[in-house]
């Protein structure tokens, strides 16, 4: 199976100045040149699959690369969590946690400190989106995800099953850019299957949890 994982565009987000990944910001004014060339470098692939993270950002990315093609939205492909900072704005952190603005993605989400969803549990959620897909037959799978959801799922289908290492931000797409991957389907959910089967099953995804994204 070809994996083409597309990180969103550019939203409002940051011109907003909420700092939580969850909020459901658009496209920013331009959208559509940032997009151009990540558009014109797929439209030759034949009959994708195309999914998508159900935040409005990605959503809006998928519709404008693949206008023609219907989105599955897959829940568990969405943006972190940002814990108690959710719905805080990038100034309130700045003036009272301003050593966290500083933090990599490694340091805020191997041992979190203000109940932000760990590397642990996002790997777990995006695992079983990562069920939900891989084992439809489809010969390309399109995926329009955020910045750790794409990370996650890179690393899981190149067969990396350390968790600590999805952290360090290998694959770190730009915003509005993409990578292919050449991936068997069936090796990567046998050995998300067999983990599981290994210990108990992973803790159900909180309500509303989901990233740089």
């Amino acid at each position: 199976m070809e994996l083409v994982l597309i990180r969103h565009g550019t939203s409002t987000r940051s011109r907003v100045g909420i700092w939580g990944r969850l909020y459901d910001a658009p496209l920013a004014e331009g959208f559509e040149e940032q997009l151009a060339e990540t558009r014109a470098a797929l439209e030759s692939l034949e009959q994708p699959k195309v999914c998508s993270s159900p935040l409005l950002r990605c959503l809006e990315t998928a519709s404008f690369i693949f206008p023609q093609k219907a989105v599955r939205i897959i829940e568990e492909f969405r943006a972190y969590h940002s814990g108690l900072f959710e719905e805080k704005t990038e100034d309130f952190i700045r003036e009272h946690n301003p050593e966290y603005v500083s933090l990599s993605y490694r340091d805020r989400f191997l041992r979190p400190n203000f109940d932000e969803e760990s590397m642990e549990a996002q790997t777990s959620r995006v695992k079983r989106g990562i069920l939900r897909v891989f084992g439809d037959g489809d010969p390309i799978l399109a995926i329009v995800g955020h910045y750790s959801t794409i990370n996650i799922i890179a690393h899981i289908s190149s067969l990396n099953w350390e968790t600590d290492t999805y952290a360090d931000g290998v694959y770190d797409v730009a915003e509005g850019a993409f990578i292919r991957k050449t991936v068997d389907p069936v090796t990567v959910l046998a050995g998300i299957r067999d983990r599981i089967g290994r210990k108990k099953p992973d803790p159900p995804a909180r309500e509303g949890t989901g990233g740089n994204a």
